[in-house]
C-alpha cells in the first residue's frame, strides 16, 4: 500500500510538472531571456510620462548636479542615482531609460538566484513567466519611476538576507553582517518611504526566531546609518523639501486641497479598506490577466478571500518552519499593509503595488502548491496548473492587446510625440516652442513643469500646483516675486484615457481669479492645436503695480 501510495504520489501533476521543469532548466531560462528580450524591447517606451513622478526623479537629479540640492523628499536615493547616470552620459532620456531596463533585469535575476531551491520550481517559473510577459510589470523597465531600482534594491537585500537567515543556524551571527543587512534595510526606505517597513518585517521575524543577537545589532546600525544620513544632510545642505511635506500630504484628506483637512483614525481604517478593494480585487486581477486592463470594478468580496488565503498560508508556513516563505509573507503584509493605510485611495495607480507583485505572486503560488500537494488531490492539482497557465497566456493576451508595438520604432525615427494624446501633443509642443520662440530671461508658469522643461531641452518653468488663496493680489505676487512673465496653459485630460472634456484645471482657475480683478492682465501670445489646444500668454502686472505702488522693485530671484 506504501509503495503504490508512492507511485501515485511520485506520479501526480505536480511532481511531473517540477520534474520537467528541473530537467529542462537550461532551455526553459534561455526562451524567458528570449520572451524578456523581446517583449522588453516591443514595449520599450521612449516617451517622458505623463504621471510626472518619473520627470520629477529627473529634475532632481539635475537639481544635485547643477545646484548642490540633494534631493530631501519622496525617496532621495533614487534620484541621487540617476544624477551619476547625467553626469556620466549627461541628460539623455535613452541613456536613463536603459537604465531603468538594467535595474528591472537585475531584479530578475536577483529574484531567481534568491528563491532558486528555496521555493518550488513550478511557482518560481511560473512568477517569472508571469512578470516577463505582462506589459504592467513591464512598463517601469522603461520609465525613471523608482520602481525599477527599488526592484534590483529589494532583490539584492533578500538575496543577502536569505543565505544569512541560513547561515546563522549553524553559527553565530557577526556584526559585520548585520551592519550590511542595515545598510540595505536603510538603502530600501532611502529609495521608497513606504521601505521603512523592512526594518519592522526583519526585526519581526528575528524575534519569532528568537534571534535576539541578529535583533539587536540590526536594530542599532539602521538607527546609527539613518542618524548618520541625517546628521550629514541638515550639515551640507540647505532646507527644502523634506520628508515632513510627504508626510503631511498623507495625513491630509485629500493630497491637493488643504481646507477638507487632516484625516481621522476612522478615516485611516477606511482607506485601508477602500485602498484593498484597489489594489487587490481589481489590480491584482488585472496584472494576473484576469480581468481587463481598463476594468474598473471593484467588489468586496475577492479582496475578503484573498486576505483570508494569505493570512491562513503565512500561519501554515510558519508552523512548517518554512522561513523563506514565512519572511516573504511577513515583509508583504507591513509594505502592502502600510501603503493602503498610508495613500489616498483617489491615488489608485498599478505602480503602488508593482513592487511588491513579484513576492506576493511567489506567495500565493506557494500557498496554492503547498495546498494541493499536501490534500493529495489531483483535481486540485490541475486547477492550480490551469489556474496558472491561464494567469501567463492572460498577462500575455493583454499585452498584446493593449500595447502599440510600432510606437517604439516611430519614437526611434523621430517621432518623439507619437503615443501621446492630443492634449499632450500639444502641450508639449508649447514647450518647445518657449525654448525656442522666447527670450532666454522668459520665465513662464505651467501646471507640469516638470515635463515642460525635460521637453525644452532643460528651460526652468515655474510650477503651478495648488490655488492657496482667493485674492487676485496675492496670486499675482506670487508670479512677480518670481520674475514670472508668461503662463502657458493646456487642455490636459483629467482622466487620461477618455477625451470627456474635463481637464486639469488648476492654471484655467488660476488665471479666472486674476482676471476678475486685472482683466487685461494676460494677453494672449501663442496657440497650438485645433483641439484640446494649449495657450501661451503673456503677464502684464501694470495694473497691478499701479494698485500697489509700494512694491520693492527689488525683487527675490527665486526660479
Amino acid at each position: 500500500m506504501k509503495r503504490k501510495g508512492h507511485e501515485k504520489q511520485k506520479n501526480s501533476p505536480l511532481k511531473q510538472y517540477n520534474s520537467y521543469l528541473n530537467k529542462n532548466n537550461n532551455t526553459i531560462v534561455i526562451a524567458t531571456v528570449v520572451i524578456y528580450l523581446l517583449l522588453s524591447f516591443l514595449t520599450f517606451n521612449l516617451r517622458i510620462s505623463e504621471g510626472g513622478d518619473d520627470s520629477a526623479y529627473i529634475i532632481r537629479a539635475l537639481q544635485l548636479l547643477e545646484e548642490g540640492r540633494f534631493p530631501r523628499f519622496q525617496g532621495p536615493l533614487y534620484p541621487a542615482v540617476l544624477a551619476g547616470f547625467v553626469a556620466i552620459l549627461g541628460l539623455s532620456m535613452v541613456a536613463l531609460k536603459l537604465s531603468s531596463w538594467v535595474f528591472m533585469s537585475l531584479s530578475l535575476i536577483l529574484l531567481w538566484k534568491t528563491y532558486s531551491k528555496r521555493i518550488s520550481t513550478l511557482s518560481l517559473t511560473a512568477t517569472i513567466f508571469i512578470l516577463v510577459v505582462n506589459h504592467h510589470f513591464l512598463y517601469f523597465a522603461s520609465q525613471t519611476y523608482s520602481e525599477a531600482f527599488f526592484l534590483a534594491l529589494q532583490g539584492g537585500f533578500l538575496l543577502y538576507l536569505f543565505p544569512t537567515i541560513e547561515w546563522q543556524k549553524q553559527h553565530r551571527i557577526k556584526i559585520i553582517q548585520t551592519a550590511i543587512l542595515a545598510l540595505f534595510l536603510v538603502s530600501l526606505y532611502l529609495t521608497r518611504t513606504v521601505a521603512f517597513v523592512a526594518t519592522p518585517a526583519v526585526i519581526l521575524y528575528f524575534a519569532i526566531q528568537k534571534q535576539k543577537r541578529a535583533l539587536l545589532f540590526t536594530t542599532l546600525f539602521v538607527i546609527a546609518f539613518i542618524f548618520a544620513y541625517f546628521l550629514l544632510l541638515n550639515f551640507f545642505t540647505e532646507g527644502g523639501a523634506s520628508s515632513g511635506d510627504q508626510l503631511t500630504t498623507l495625513l491630509q484628506k485629500h493630497p491637493y486641497d488643504k481646507s477638507q483637512g487632516m484625516e481621522t483614525l476612522p478615516g485611516f481604517f477606511l482607506r485601508f479598506w477602500e485602498n484593498s478593494k484597489i489594489y487587490l480585487s481589481k489590480h491584482f486581477f488585472i496584472l494576473t490577466g484576469f480581468k481587463p486592463a481598463m476594468s474598473l470594478t471593484k467588489p468586496a468580496f475577492p479582496a475578503i478571500v484573498l486576505y483570508l488565503f494569505f493570512f491562513w498560508g503565512l500561519i501554515r508556513f510558519y508552523k512548517k518552519n518554512h522561513q523563506f516563505i514565512f519572511f516573504t509573507g511577513i515583509y508583504i503584509a507591513l509594505s502592502v499593509g502600510l501603503t493602503f493605510f498610508a495613500l489616498q485611495p483617489l491615488w489608485d495607480q498599478v505602480r503602488l503595488i508593482i513592487p511588491f507583485f513579484p513576492l506576493i505572486l511567489i506567495f500565493f503560488l506557494e500557498t496554492i502548491l503547498d495546498l494541493a500537494k499536501s490534500k493529495e488531490r489531483r483535481w486540485l492539482q490541475r486547477l492550480s496548473l490551469f489556474l496558472i497557465s491561464a494567469a501567463i497566456v492572460l498577462s500575455a493576451a493583454q499585452t498584446i492587446r493593449q500595447t502599440d508595438f510600432s510606437s517604439v520604432f516611430r519614437n526611434i525615427k523621430g517621432e518623439k510625440l507619437y503615443g501621446y494624446t492630443p492634449d499632450w501633443q500639444n502641450y508639449l509642443k508649447m514647450s518647445e516652442y518657449v525654448a525656442k520662440g522666447l527670450p532666454d530671461e522668459a520665465f513662464v508658469a505651467c501646471r507640469k513643469p516638470n515635463m515642460a522643461r525635460l521637453h525644452s531641452g532643460g528651460k526652468q518653468f515655474y510650477g503651478i500646483y495648488t490655488i492657496d488663496s482667493e485674492s487676485p493680489d496675492t496670486l499675482l505676487m506670487k508670479l512677480y516675486q518670481r520674475d514670472v512673465t508668461h503662463i502657458m496653459v493646456a487642455s490636459l485630460r483629467k482622466n487620461p484615457r477618455i477625451k470627456s472634456g474635463q481637464v486639469i484645471n488648476t492654471i484655467h482657475r488660476y488665471m479666472s481669479a486674476i482676471s476678475k480683478k486685472y482683466p487685461n492682465a494676460f494677453i494672449l501670445k501663442k496657440q497650438i492645436g485645433s483641439d484640446e489646444k494649449a495657450w501661451l500668454f503673456e503677464i502684464d502686472y501694470n495694473n497691478f503695480l499701479k494698485n500697489n505702488p509700494n512694491l520693492n522693485e527689488a525683487k527675490p530671484q527665486q526660479k
